[in-house]
């Protein structure tokens, strides 16, 4: 997560004086591209997947700083897009294929900071996809190993020849 807090001090000082102010939780607008986003990055099985709680807990876990850069992230991607790639309409007004194609702009992107920004928003919204059963098969997922396959046991022998 501290990648993701840190993308946005990679956007170029003249375009981040244009980009809101920081602040230090997700409002509904972060929360509708970050649903946007966890819909283009799982497909099917992504509305069963809830973000808000666990988004939630993660900024509770950083230091005032990194929440105000985590929080703004999603706001400076849609901001961003709209100039950058360009969509010149929010991200969650685009259709499927249009978001994908324009995270895919920032994901491959010769600019660093794009490449930066796209990442962080990936990590950030991937990050919780394993503790979510709805999501495994769309991720290709089998679930945790604890539990899925019986593993013999071998009692511990020292000092004995192989």
């Amino acid at each position: 997560m501290l990648g993701a807090a840190t993308a946005v001090l990679a956007v170029p000082l003249p375009l981040r004086a244009a980009l809101p102010p920081p602040k230090a939780t997700f409002g509904e607008d972060d929360f509708a591209v970050l649903d946007a986003l966890k819909r283009v990055l799982y497909g099917p099985g992504a509305d069963a997947l809830d973000l808000r709680t666990p988004l939630a807990e993660t900024l509770g876990f950083m230091d005032e700083s990194q929440q105000s850069l985590l929080s703004s992230l999603p706001g400076t991607f849609d901001l961003l897009s709209r100039a950058l790639v360009p969509t010149f309409r929010p991200f969650v007004e685009l259709d499927e294929a249009a978001q994908a194609a324009a995270l895919d702009d920032w994901l491959q992107s010769p600019l660093a900071f794009r490449r930066q920004v796209g990442q962080a928003l990936r990590q950030l919204v991937l990050a919780h996809c394993y503790t979510n059963p709805a999501v495994f098969p769309s991720i290709a997922y089998g679930g945790p190993w604890l539990g899925r396959y019986l593993l013999p046991v071998h009692d511990l022998r020292f000092g004995e020849p192989e």
